[in-house]
């Protein structure tokens, strides 16, 4: 007879913790990351994916803390690795949103706002415009593999910010509001030539209107605004690649700095508890004495 094997509940705790921690983080990633949170995505694919990730990278993640699952520690651990993997996603979803409102923009500038369908990403209604620089941004992502790099990036947030050694800071959070202000700068910065062109465009029909107004431009200005819309449309296409190498670095780096001011918070907050304890332990023997 074979002796059943009997586990310890410091044993069972390490292995139970070793999986579901690390799939806590990467399953709020892909919750939110684009392509990811694709809504043509079945769950029962993401899940399989957030578990084929986290089985491949739990060998190599730091030491995990022992913390017993039923505690209130193990709780706020489990939210803070949501909270952590869901900004990660986050940060990328706004670097994807800057297109999306790049390309409405110019829409609504080329009188193609009125052109609208259901993005396959989010499932709102966007400019075709918008859906066309998504689709274009998508691409590029893969062709460059962002994807890798956003799971690069998930296994080093485990050696930046450890399980068990806090959340995100008061700083990262507003580190992130504060990249939202640039996400509307940078989806202006994308189509400013195109914006100037047409800008340029509805300028000379009004100097035509006003220089014989007999020959009534705007009957057909319309029509001419749209078809030179899709020419300037044509020929900034390639300026998309540099813009989008350019966000992709600056949200990468966006996030390092998030995990690195929180890593730096919880440090302080450790240190600063220290100085208080070791102050109480110090009045308290003289208290005795």
């Amino acid at each position: 007879m074979f002796a059943t094997p009997v586990f310890s509940t410091a044993e069972i705790t390490a292995f139970v913790g070793a999986f579901i921690w690390p799939f806590t983080r990467i399953s709020a990633m892909m919750l939110v990351a684009p392509i990811f949170s694709a809504k043509s995505i079945p769950v029962k694919f993401r899940v399989a994916m957030a578990i084929a990730i986290t089985l491949v990278i739990t060998p190599v993640l730091p030491p995990l803390p022992l913390v017993d699952f039923l505690s209130a520690q193990a709780v706020l651990i489990l939210i803070h690795q949501v909270i952590i993997g869901a900004i990660m996603g986050f940060a990328l979803q706004l670097a994807f949103n800057i297109f999306v409102m790049s390309g409405h923009i110019l829409a609504m500038q080329a009188g193609l706002g009125f052109s609208m369908m259901n993005s396959p990403q989010d499932g709102v209604q966007v400019t075709v415009v918008g859906q066309l620089y998504l689709m274009l941004a998508t691409l590029l992502y893969l062709a460059l593999d962002g994807h890798l790099i956003l799971i690069r990036e998930v296994l080093n947030s485990f050696y930046l910010l450890p399980i068990g050694a806090g959340g995100i800071s008061t700083t990262g959070y507003w580190l992130l509001v504060n990249w939202g202000s640039h996400m509307f700068l940078s989806a202006v910065m994308i189509v400013l030539p195109a914006i100037t062109a047409l800008l340029m465009v509805n300028v000379s029909f009004g100097v035509m209107s006003k220089a014989s107004p007999q020959l009534n431009p705007f009957s057909v200005g319309f029509l001419i605004t749209i078809i030179l819309a899709f020419a300037i449309i044509y020929v900034t296409l390639p300026t998309l690649v540099p813009h989008f190498e350019t966000i992709m670095t600056e949200v990468f780096q966006l996030i390092q700095d998030i995990l690195q001011l929180s890593v730096s918070s919880a440090s302080l907050r450790d240190a600063l508890s220290d100085v208080v304890t070791l102050n109480f332990m110090s009045i308290a023997t003289r208290g005795t004495f």
